[in-house]
């Protein structure tokens, strides 16, 4: 997306031009334009709400949240490379893989000190593979990432047998993905947490704002003396990482691995972190408005379902709202550069 490495990521878009006779109605503009989605999702609560009685209980919205913490991690490992302009199709594969290979581990009698960090290895390696290929061949992160995903889901196919995999998870990982702190699941506090670090990172410190300067103009960025193919790799290697992650949360939540699981959860990836373009920092990827993106995607899942809609409505609601985010976030983007 654009960038302007002139001010801090963080800093709003400027809302003040001259004349001082109608400064609120501005100011009250830039703060809808910049919290749209946060007020879409305050009212489709409250029209759930008022619809369903079980919509507001404390058990539906803590099982909402913690279903979310695996697209919400996907999310942030779709953000980097788009930052960058660059798209990494093979995070669902990856995902599957990963918790396969932590299943196969727990099946062979390893512990936790081996399988969670031959987990995030092995995403962090799927990501730099993915910036490898993309950089030194010079191949369409599309292509590139694609073939490394179908891959991917051959030899995850192969690891299992064509089964499900449940035994030896540690429990460490299932008490992370089913245990509760102070009302909430840990998973879903690790991953406040995570969004954090990386806001932290993406809005505060030169690397973030040198990311958000490659996907700005690679012609500027270059000329301004960013090194653009180690960025581009970093970025790769960040979104493998933190598939890493969502998959520990994933594999801790459910038990086990299916050889089939990952590929469903790219689009509402995808979904959230487009939509988030018009969340908090308009026209710019960034974490705050993924994650209110995921959240108003699971309450209007959640809504729909508590009210009776069928199972089919869910992935024709994820097209909808991907085609709706990204045809926003595009107008944001030219917004910003006139």
């Amino acid at each position: 997306m654009t960038t302007d490495t002139s001010r801090s990521p963080a800093e709003p878009v400027a809302t003040t031009a001259g004349g001082n006779d109608a400064p609120r109605p501005r100011a009250l503009a830039a703060f809808l334009k910049r919290y749209t989605t946060l007020l879409i999702l305050l009212a489709l609560m409250a029209v759930f709400s008022g619809l369903s009685p079980q919509f507001l209980t404390s058990l539906n919205l803590k099982n909402l949240l913690v279903v979310q913490v695996t697209v919400c991690c996907m999310a942030f490992a779709a953000i980097l490379p788009l930052i960058v302009g660059e798209f990494d199709l093979s995070l669902g594969y990856a995902l599957g893989f990963i918790m396969m290979l932590g299943a196969c581990l727990g099946g062979l009698g390893c512990g936790a000190a081996v399988i969670i960090p031959a987990m995030l290895a092995a995403g962090l390696a799927i990501g730099v593979l993915n910036g490898l290929l993309r950089i030194w061949f010079n191949i369409s992160s599309f292509i590139a990432t694609l073939g490394v995903g179908i891959l991917l889901s051959g030899v995850t196919q192969g690891m299992s047998g064509g089964s499900v995999l449940y035994a030896g998870i540690p429990p460490i990982l299932t008490a992370a993905g089913q245990d509760e702190v102070l009302g909430l699941g840990i998973s879903v506090w690790l991953t406040l947490v995570l969004a954090l670090v990386l806001v932290f990172v993406l809005e505060h410190t030169p690397f973030g704002r040198q990311l958000y300067a490659i996907g700005g103009s690679e012609r500027v960025a270059f000329l301004a003396g960013i090194r653009l193919n180690l960025y581009k790799v970093l970025a790769f290697a960040g979104a493998g990482l933190l598939v890493g992650i969502a998959a520990l949360f994933e594999l801790g939540q459910s038990g086990g691995a299916n050889p089939l699981f990952g590929p469903e959860l790219l689009l509402p990836a995808y979904a959230a972190a487009f939509l988030g373009v018009t969340t908090y920092r308009p026209g710019y990827f960034n974490v705050p408005g993924a994650v209110i993106a995921i959240v108003l995607l699971a309450v209007g899942f959640n809504g729909l379902n508590l009210l009776g809609a069928p199972y089919w409505l869910q992935p024709i609601f994820n097209g909808i709202v991907l085609i709706v985010a990204v045809i926003t976030a595009a107008a944001e983007g030219r917004q910003i550069l006139k």
